[in-house]
């Protein structure tokens, strides 16, 4: 099968950083997207360029914390002379956001999105759905974790469970992973919280077929699993396949056992989670795996978000049956000029991706290659 390369349909600014991009997943309202920035207050070193600035001040400076600024930005795409576009709906201040996920079930009858900060916090957001000409967010409830931390990522455990009372599984910048209930009336309420990796916990998602089950990837090259059922004090396993930081986990919606990893070491591990002493199959993509989303329809499509070598679309290959798998890449995007971050799949266009990149601060619509 041979790779296609493909071309941008629209992009904008973000103006600040880009590192994360969500689809709404609720039908009517497919075309928005949300994109979460970070940005580093300048305010710092403008000052200590100051030839004026006194001994007294510039001590006060240096002790001066950094200040992680970030906006949540809406988008919708529109279809102006039969070509998509993005149009910006509504930009809010926010601090750095490093991570962001829908709930795939409605709370309290609202669309929810959920942040991940700088600040060490969880917020909610709520799409306004009266009036689909006059959609925005509003911020519903927050979550302090830890103030002093990063949250660097987070994962709904309702993507298939259909229960009332959904959970938010969070890493945190000191190798914390945390567990938070969401109940009916969007109130946040942490359940669980246990130190997971020796350095920063990059990423913690759920099996979306169990949901007492939890995995972790650190900077200490570790993957992990963990059952809620049990004492976290221990993992169910540690797994060091990975040659450096486990960065992205994502449970595939569409096949029960499939489980994807991705690493600072520029590979892709595809997972039984029956058996997790070794992947099944594995793909070098020449660039560290920020994020992976699997395909919301199809078991066998895998988008990857590779930091230094773009954005791919791997397809998954049951060679004679699933005993013997293969990865191979179907689709690529190379426009981005910088870190290639976030991404995520449409859940209307089977094949339109949306794509974020780090210091060129843009985001790329464009079309992938599913066949």
């Amino acid at each position: 099968m041979s790779q296609i390369n493909v071309s941008s349909l629209h992009s904008l600014d973000t103006k600040y950083s880009a590192d994360s991009i969500e689809f709404c997943p609720f039908k009517n309202y497919f075309q928005f997207l949300a994109c979460g920035t970070y940005q580093l207050s300048e305010s710092k070193s403008n000052l200590t360029t100051n030839e004026n600035i006194n001994s007294a001040d510039e001590e006060k400076i240096n002790h001066e914390p950094i200040k992680r600024l970030g906006k949540l930005l809406l988008y919708q795409i529109v279809n102006k002379e039969n070509s998509l576009k993005l149009q910006e709906v509504q930009r809010i201040e926010t601090a750095a956001i490093l991570d962001m996920k829908w709930s795939h079930r409605m709370i309290d009858d609202k669309f929810v999105l959920a942040l991940a900060d700088a600040s060490g916090k969880i917020c909610l957001y709520g799409l306004n759905q009266d009036n689909v000409n006059n959609t925005q967010f509003n911020q519903l409830s927050t979550c302090v974790t830890n103030e002093e931390k990063l949250c660097l990522s987070l994962d709904w455990s309702n993507r298939l469970e259909s229960s009332n009372n959904a959970s938010i599984v969070v890493s945190q910048s000191d190798g914390n992973i945390v567990v938070v209930s969401i109940d009916n009336h969007i109130g946040i309420l942490e359940k669980n919280r246990w130190h997971a990796h020796d350095f920063e916990a990059w990423i913690a998602a759920f099996n979306y077929w169990n949901t007492n089950l939890i995995y972790s990837g650190g900077d200490d090259n570790c993957f992990k699993g963990w059952d809620l059922r049990i004492n976290t004090s221990t993992s169910l396993f540690t797994n060091r396949r990975h040659q450096a930081g486990v960065c992205s986990i994502q449970s595939n919606p569409n096949s029960e056992y499939y489980l994807s990893t991705g690493s600072y070491d520029e590979h892709i591990f595809l997972w039984d989670t029956r058996l997790m002493n070794e992947p099944v199959c594995e793909h070098f993509v020449a660039g560290g795996v920020w994020r992976l989303k699997w395909h919301p329809t199809r078991k066998d499509i895998l988008l990857s978000a590779c930091m230094h070598n773009g954005f791919h679309v791997i397809k998954v290959n049951e060679n004679n049956g699933k005993d013997s798998l293969s990865m191979n890449k179907l689709t690529s995007f190379m426009e981005h000029q910088s870190l290639a971050y976030g991404a995520d799949w449409s859940y209307y266009h089977e094949s339109l991706v949306a794509s974020c990149s780090f210091y060129d601060h843009t985001i790329h619509i464009w079309e992938a290659n599913l066949n």
